[in-house]
C-alpha cells in the first residue's frame, strides 16, 4: 500500500483534483490522508468524500506540522507527501515507487511542470547552503558576479531540464516527495520551526546525514500550479520566507554565520525590461525561453521552443497571481541572454 498525505490550506478544490489524479497515477492501493489546516468547516466538508482519513486541527499547523500530524495515520510503507496544488500524471507515483525500490532510495521527487502539456519545466530545487547564500548575497554587491552567477545557474538549469534518467541529488521540491515511512521515523519527521519555507531543505539535509539516498525521477511527471495554495499576499510571504531562512541558516551554521550572510545581502536591483503583449519571437537555433516572477530570474521556469514564437500557456496565465511575468530568450549553447521582456496582466 502507498499513502498519499496532502496538507491543505484553503485549497479544497485543488486538493480534490490532486487526490483524483493521484489515484489514477498508481496501480497500487492508495490510502489518502488529508490534513486540513484551513480551520474552515466548509473546506473540510468538501474534502471529506475524497479522503480515507481527514484531520482538522484547531490551528494551522503549517506544512511541517501537518505532515507530522498526518504521518501516524499513514498505513503505507511509502508515503507521497503533496501540496494540494499538484496534478499527478498517469504512472507518476508508480514511477517514483519503482525507482525508489530499484535504487534503495529513502526519498524521491518527480519532474515538475507549470503547464498541462508538460512543456514548461519548473526549476531545480536548491539546498540553500551557506555557500549558495554567500554567492547570492555577493551578486547583490557585484554586477560582474551577478552576471557570472546567472550564466552558471542557466547552465545548471539546462542540465537539469535535459535529464531523462533517475539521478541521485541533494535537493528536491517539497511540493511532491515520496518518502519511506520507516526513514521518516528514523530521521524524526519534519522540523516544525519551519512552518512554510525551508522545511524540506532541513528534512533533506537530515536524510543525507543518515546516509540515505535522495533521487530525482524525470519520467515521473506532475504539474505544480505554483504558489496557489498558500493564499498569502507577497509582502507577508516575503516576511515568512526571511524568518524561516534565518532560522534555517542559524540551525545549520550558527547564529553568527546566519547574521553575517543576512547583513551581506543588499536589496536586489529591479532592472527595467521592455514590455510585451502576447507571444514572443524566438530566433532559430538551440534556444531556451525562461519565465519568472522575478526580474532577476533568480528562479525561473524553462521551455525549449519548437517553433518561431512562444506564448505563455493559458492555464498558466489564468492562475498566475503576480502583476508581471518576466520572459527571456537564451542561447542554450553559450547561456547568453538574447532578449528580456516584461508581460503585464493588464
Amino acid at each position: 500500500m502507498i499513502s498519499l498525505l496532502v496538507v491543505n490550506y484553503r485549497s479544497a478544490g485543488l486538493a480534490a483534483l490532486a487526490i483524483r489524479s493521484a489515484r489514477a497515477a498508481t496501480t497500487s492501493p492508495l490510502q489518502v490522508v488529508v490534513v486540513d489546516n484551513s480551520g474552515d468547516p466548509g473546506e473540510a466538508d468538501r474534502l471529506r468524500a475524497h479522503a480515507d482519513v481527514l484531520l482538522t486541527p484547531s490551528t494551522n499547523l503549517g506544512y511541517a506540522g501537518g505532515i507530522n500530524a498526518g504521518r501516524p495515520h499513514c498505513s503505507g510503507d511509502l508515503i507521497v507527501i503533496s501540496n494540494p496544488d499538484v496534478v499527478f500524471a498517469r504512472t507518476s507515483i508508480d514511477e517514483l515507487a519503482g525507482t525508489m525500490s530499484r535504487l534503495s532510495a529513502a526519498v524521491a521527487g518527480p519532474a515538475l511542470y507549470w503547464d498541462d502539456a508538460h512543456s514548461w519545466m519548473l526549476p531545480p530545487s536548491e539546498l540553500q547552503t551557506a555557500a549558495e547564500k554567500f554567492s547570492e548575497a555577493l551578486a547583490t554587491r557585484s554586477r560582474f558576479w551577478a552576471r557570472t552567477r546567472d550564466r552558471r545557474r542557466i547552465a545548471a538549469r539546462i542540465r537539469f531540464w535535459s535529464l531523462s534518467d533517475p539521478v541521485e541529488t541533494h535537493a528536491i521540491s517539497g511540493a511532491v516527495m515520496a518518502v519511506r515511512a520507516a526513514d521518516v521515523d528514523v530521521i524524526g519527521g519534519f522540523d516544525e520551526r519551519f512552518p512554510l519555507y525551508f522545511e524540506e531543505n532541513d528534512f533533506l539535509r537530515r536524510v543525507a546525514s543518515h546516509a540515505k539516498r535522495i533521487v530525482y525521477v524525470p519520467v515521473a511527471r506532475c504539474r505544480h500550479l505554483y504558489n496557489q495554495s498558500a493564499g498569502e499576499v507577497s509582502d507577508r510571504a516575503a516576511v515568512s520566507y526571511a524568518e524561516s531562512e534565518m532560522r534555517y541558516l542559524a540551525k545549520w551554521y550558527g547564529e553568527d554565520v546566519a547574521r553575517f550572510l543576512k547583513r551581506l545581502e543588499l536589496r536586489k536591483e529591479t532592472p527595467a525590461h521592455p514590455r510585451i503583449e502576447g507571444p514572443i519571437a524566438v530566433p532559430g537555433g538551440n534556444i531556451l525561453v525562461e519565465a519568472s516572477p522575478l526580474p532577476t530570474f533568480e528562479t525561473a521556469a524553462g521551455h525549449f521552443p519548437a517553433g518561431p514564437t512562444v506564448d505563455v500557456p493559458p492555464e498558466v496565465w489564468s492562475s498566475y497571481r503576480s502583476p508581471v511575468l518576466y520572459l527571456r530568450v537564451i542561447d542554450r549553447d553559450t547561456c547568453r541572454v538574447l532578449a528580456t521582456y516584461a508581460r503585464y496582466r493588464s
